[in-house]
């Protein structure tokens, strides 16, 4: 099955069509997705070129679709032309607009304290006309990419009515940096989806561990064992304990009245990679004492400290052990039904070949963390998925 692969530059939406390669990326656990797809000189096809030519603009925007799907809005960072025997292609690439988020300051006259939190967000990513959608809308958000619905139903009420205690950015500090200091606060996650209204919305929200599976991954022994079957084309797991600690003690100063503030500690716990579950039997019993001791001066509470530390653990399991595979195509088809694949879904993986010590193949649900979409004329469609294990990452959002 062919996926229609849209590429749309600049305000006008000018349709580029002489494409003969693309890479897009989108990652909820890495802002900035980046993108590239190469322009062809044609012969036969000269005002297609001349149309690309034309139209590519650095700084400009550029809109992707897949079968009419909005997967992403990002901005034209570069654009490189070469010229060889072989012929002439012209390189454009760049970012989703997390991307200038991450590289552009805030602006440190927003008055942000007291403040709900949709109109912190909304006025911090406001200069650059990203829109902020939180709880059903960052359910919303994933239908979008995955093609199974047009548009965001909207937000949810309660996790809108959280009061923002940062006073204001401070000079030189990123959009995105201060964003996601203000969400770990809370107890959320910061990454970005697509949005039908404007092509590319940054999400509020928690890993929809909860969902049931929405596609399915396999690699199974044939035989005698030296034959596979499934859709896998290639699949790896991956895992990494360097980085995990135990504990994670973080200190930060309470106000008192008048008087100096005062030094407070709360300890986390990662109780995550200790499960079989995590760890699949690769980790040794007892764990290594690996112990991090982080100061949180912003977090004024012991409340806020301890979603600090939450983050930082989350932030690490969510590297500990992971699976990646390449597919052919942009999503799966179930019954009479499509489905693009889209981040923070679910979807079941069963791997004959990556067996744990007992033997046992890999066959679990696993959260869809990262998409790559990639094509050529020459070698057709896949999409390179990055997915790490069901609650692995253990969120604990504050309440109103």
């Amino acid at each position: 099955m062919a996926y229609d692969v849209q590429l749309f530059a600049g305000a006008a939406g000018v349709a580029l069509e002489a494409w003969d390669r693309y890479d897009l990326s989108l990652d909820m656990l890495a802002p900035g997705s980046p993108w590239t797809v190469s322009l062809w000189w044609s012969a036969d096809d000269r005002s297609a070129w001349q149309l690309a030519r034309q139209s590519v603009k650095l700084l400009d925007s550029m809109s992707w679709q897949i079968d009419g799907a909005e997967q992403v809005n990002g901005r034209i960072e570069t654009i490189e032309t070469h010229g060889s025997r072989a012929g002439a292609v012209m390189i454009v690439s760049g970012r989703d607009m997390t991307g200038p988020a991450m590289d552009w300051d805030a602006d440190p006259t927003l008055k942000l304290k007291g403040k709900p939190l949709d109109e912190a967000l909304s006025a911090l990513f406001a200069p650059l006309g990203i829109p902020v959608r939180i709880g059903v809308g960052a359910d919303a958000a994933r239908e979008v990419q995955s093609g199974t619905r047009r548009g965001p139903r909207g937000t949810t009420t309660h996790r809108r009515r959280h009061a923002v205690d940062q006073a204001h950015p401070q000079p030189g500090e990123r959009i995105w940096q201060l964003a996601d200091a203000i969400v770990r606060r809370l107890g959320y996650m910061l990454w970005c989806a697509p949005d039908t209204a404007h092509g590319l919305a940054v999400v509020v929200d928690t890993p929809a561990f909860a969902q049931s599976a929405a596609y399915q991954f396999e690699r199974r022994a044939v035989g005698d064992g030296t034959r596979w079957e499934g859709n896998i084309l290639d699949g790896s797991e991956h895992l990494n304990g360097r980085d995990q600690p135990t504990t994670v003690q973080v200190y930060t100063h309470a106000p008192r009245g008048d008087a100096a503030s005062a030094r407070q500690s709360t300890v986390v716990l990662n109780p995550a990679i200790v499960e079989r579950a995590i760890n699949r039997g690769f980790l040794v019993d007892p764990m290594p004492v690996q112990p991090r001791h982080v100061r949180a001066d912003r977090a004024r509470t012991l409340s806020a400290a301890g979603q600090e530390g939450a983050r930082i653990v989350g932030d690490a399991t969510a590297r500990f052990r992971s699976y990646t595979t390449t597919v052919r195509g942009h999503g799966q088809t179930t019954g009479a039904r499509s489905r693009l694949y889209a981040i923070n879904s679910m979807a079941h993986v069963r791997d004959d070949l990556c067996t744990d010590p007992d033997g046992a193949p890999l066959d679990e649900d696993m959260l869809l963390a990262r998409v790559q979409f990639s094509g050529s004329r020459a070698e057709g469609q896949t999409t390179r998925c990055t997915l790490i294990p069901k609650d692995s990452i253990l969120l604990s959002p504050s309440a109103d």
